[in-house]
């Protein structure tokens, strides 16, 4: 291993901060060591400089940095210090430095950062004829990159604001550039990373969301469209009663225009299998189609009455479904969209796997 190698650390501030070398990777954990992550992030974005204990203490403290005290920073500096221990990075000489009353990153220590190469790559487009395919294949690598917000979850640290609305407006830049640069060459194959980072990146742009709409319309993309038009909403978990519990279904069967499920109740230990005759999803598929049956399904998915085991074909495209779509992103959503978008990403997962032949009733 070359000396650069073991120096080198590759950083991630877009969604979740991680850091990786040569020994392992250590990842953000927000809700478990959120003030000493916090402190790394501020060392991260002022990499260049050295910072005094009172500018850290007024960003992790914002509501009262002197009561904090220099203790307080130091005992987060410890803590962070520790989850740096599996890439080898703890310690005086280690990635965070405290010396002559000042933190600091170690400037032995070659960062690598997935912010320098976006903001390259960004600066490299800007040179790129509108009709070259090679902008294309930029405007891909850096959707890539910018895989969530700047910094991830920082909370309401009022420091990083200014930061975040920068690299905001950067990626409106970035997908106004990409969907122009996909109309002029009809290469509509970033368009499918631009619909899945669009609402996540720029969820109050309308101008954005409505050109990117209206390119789906005319291209007949339906499905990324439902998935970009099935925007999260804020919702009251809702009361459920002691007694009332779900099923964990391991197997969705359809033989001969039945319906059957193999569940247990979520409250049996241990769980105990039993396969029934469904006759009200029975009559929906014989009514509906498969369509309308998956519907019905999703439905009580988002209610929270069953949850899925892959092990039949429909089951397993249920779960790869709910995985592309993300769980919590589909229980945040209302629920008749998050049962069609499901149901869109299910129909598509079977036609996928489809061959000749054969038929949904083997599944």
């Amino acid at each position: 291993m070359t000396t650069t190698e073991k120096y080198r650390v590759r950083v991630t501030l877009f969604g979740t901060v991680t850091l990786e070398n040569h020994r392992g990777r250590a990842v953000e954990n927000p809700s478990r060591q959120s003030q000493p992550w916090l402190l790394l992030k501020y060392l991260l974005v002022h990499r260049t400089r050295e910072v005094d204990p009172e500018e850290l203490a007024a960003a992790l403290w914002p509501d009262n940095p002197k009561a904090a005290g220099e203790n307080a920073a130091r005992v987060r500096l410890n803590r962070l210090r520790e989850a740096l221990t599996p890439l080898g990075l703890e310690g005086k000489s280690g990635l965070v430095q405290y010396a002559g009353g000042r933190y600091r990153l170690n400037p032995r220590y070659i960062l690598d950062t997935d912010e320098d190469r976006f903001l390259d790559l960004l600066a490299r487009l800007r040179g790129c004829p509108a009709e070259d395919p090679a902008g294309l294949t930029l405007c891909l690598e850096a959707l890539t990159l910018a895989a969530g917000p700047y910094l991830g979850k920082t909370g309401d640290a009022p420091w990083a604001a200014p930061y975040r609305a920068c690299f905001r407006r950067a990626f409106a830049g970035l997908a106004r550039d990409t969907l122009a640069r996909t109309r002029t060459l009809e290469d509509p194959r970033a368009v499918d990373l631009l619909c899945r980072r669009v609402p996540d990146l720029l969820p109050g742009d309308a101008a954005i969301h409505d050109e990117l709409c209206d390119y789906l319309k005319k291209t007949g993309r339906e499905l990324d469209l439902l998935r970009l038009t099935a925007r999260p909403v804020p919702r009251e978990p809702k009361p459920r009663p002691a007694s009332q519990g779900h099923e964990i279904v391991s197997k969705i069967v359809i033989q001969k225009g039945q319906v059957y499920t193999v569940a247990a109740p979520s409250g049996q230990r241990p769980l105990q299998y039993t396969r029934r005759d469904e006759p009200e999803l029975t009559r929906v598929f014989r009514e509906e189609g498969l369509s309308g049956l998956l519907l019905a399904v999703a439905r009580e998915i988002h209610r929270g009455r069953i949850r899925t085991r892959a092990d039949s074909k429909l089951t397993r495209a249920i779960r790869k479904a709910l995985h592309t779509l993300g769980l919590e992103t589909f229980l945040d959503l209302e629920e008749e969209p998050a049962a069609q978008t499901l149901t869109a990403l299910v129909l598509e997962e079977l036609q996928g796997e489809s061959k000749p032949n054969r038929t949904v009733s083997n599944a």
